[in-house]
């Protein structure tokens, strides 16, 4: 559902860090979340809107590729709430994409920032609630099922779901958090423009590496029956594999299709975004799984029966 840019989901974060800065109106919230992985430097400027009863009105998010020219991905969306309802629309380029989920009293969660958590526990605060749940959902990722975190409150604590610890600020917002493997701090905010630049000057050399690799790939002509084996879905339904005219294609669950090109009898690769697909072969010919290539990182998938 968010073109080309959900696949780079499939890819593990390896750092981030979500900044929040304050508005002049007291019910919008504004802020940005960079990240840095395979295959680049993310970064993402969101605005969030509230309504009086401290639930979320609008969200809306320009998303931006500093060291990829050509800004492939997701370059926008804007989410609409009612209290029972989510409503996304995707815009890339000249095309949008709209879609809409039951989803009641839903919070955002955006990638690495605690920012609809810090908004969903003020909320309760403010209730004078014991208790409460916190509807959370991804901005930018409908593969993400949403959660449903049980929360409750004890002074200046907030334990959500099974092993989440907060602490809280007198206002009832996000201070610090520990799940039993890491700790996260709320800090001042940070330079955001100064904080990418030393993202991307950090992962220049390796953007030049892998757009280098990505140009060498040279497309080889492929028998339609020796193509033809690799139909079919992976990855429990995360995305099928079916012809495309003389190609293969890839269809990312609820997304649009990708051409697959053949570099060898069993990789593909897509020119945009720089992904590479190499089939999983048994020694009896039948085709098994498949190995998705991003950038630096890697994710095997096996073949649904």
């Amino acid at each position: 559902m968010i073109r080309a840019r959900q696949l780079v989901a499939l890819v593990v974060v390896l750092s981030g860090i979500g900044v929040v800065h304050p508005a002049a109106a007291q019910n919008v919230v504004t802020g940005s979340w960079v990240v840095m992985h395979p295959p680049g430097v993310f970064v993402h400027d969101y605005r969030i809107l509230l309504g009086a009863d401290g639930l979320p009105v609008r969200y809306s998010m320009v998303y931006h590729v500093p060291l990829d020219e050509a800004q492939q991905g997701l370059d926008s969306v804007v989410i609409n709430y009612t209290r029972d309802t989510v409503t996304y629309k995707f815009m890339r380029g000249d095309s949008s994409e709209a879609t809409s989920v039951a989803l009641h009293e839903a919070f955002p969660f955006l990638g690495q920032s605690f920012v609809g958590l810090d908004l969903a526990l003020r909320r309760l605060r403010a209730a004078h609630a014991d208790t409460g749940t916190v509807q959370a959902h991804e901005t930018s990722n409908l593969q993400t099922p949403p959660r449903r975190l049980p929360v409750r409150l004890a002074g200046d604590s907030a334990f959500v779901g099974a092993a989440m610890r907060v602490h809280l600020t007198p206002d009832g917002g996000f201070d610090d958090m520990h799940d039993g493997r890491v700790t996260v701090r709320q800090v001042p905010s940070l330079d955001v423009a100064r904080l990418t630049k030393q993202f991307v000057d950090a992962y220049r050399p390796r953007a030049a590496a892998i757009k280098a690799a990505a140009a060498a790939r040279k497309e080889i002509p492929l028998p339609a029956a020796q193509i033809a084996r690799f139909v079919g879905k992976y990855g429990s339904g995360l995305f099928e594999v079916m012809r495309d005219g003389d190609h293969l294609g890839i269809v990312p669950r609820g997304q649009r299709m990708l051409t697959l090109r053949a570099m060898s009898p069993a990789e593909f690769f897509v020119v945009a975004p720089d992904l590479v697909f190499a089939f999983d072969i048994d020694a009896a010919g039948a085709v098994t799984g498949v190995t998705l290539t991003q950038g630096e990182g890697k994710q095997k998938f096996a073949r649904d029966p």
